[in-house]
């Protein structure tokens, strides 16, 4: 799953879900006040997640994932890139690994349809259905 890709491009993948990231928080920031952070996390989540489920390189996903969470707690939950400061903003970046997670399982079940052979009927002249499928075994 994450080893169809290895071409050494994590490093372009990377930066560009960091851009995407950085977007994103100028987006949440943009709409959500400071006190509004479920509003901006679950911008963060999103977004993280949409990428996890295009991005085929898990170490990409997870870096892209880690970097989401420390802008949110950095600079939306805190300010100045803060990422010691008070509260409970890392727990309420969870939903960012999450968001990944879901992304990352949904990628990977898109793919596992994608090699699925398509179902043939072949009816016969009364109707009855003679193979139901390309996929069955032959006696």
């Amino acid at each position: 799953m994450g080893r169809e890709r290895a071409d050494g491009c994590t490093g372009f993948r990377v930066a560009a879900g960091a851009v995407v990231v950085v977007g994103a928080a100028l987006v949440a920031a943009g709409v959500f006040t400071p006190d509004e952070r479920p509003g901006r996390v679950l911008v963060m989540a999103g977004v993280v997640g949409a990428y996890a489920a295009v991005v085929a390189d898990l170490r990409a996903v997870a870096a892209v994932a880690a970097l989401g969470a420390a802008v949110f707690v950095g600079f939306l939950a805190h300010r100045h890139g803060e990422l010691t400061g008070p509260g409970d903003a890392w727990s309420q970046a969870v939903p960012i690994g999450f968001a990944a997670v879901l992304g990352t399982g949904y990628r990977h079940l898109r793919s596992i349809g994608a090699e699925a052979r398509p179902v043939t009927r072949i009816t016969a002249h009364g109707g009855g259905v003679k193979s139901a499928s390309r996929n069955r075994r032959r006696a």
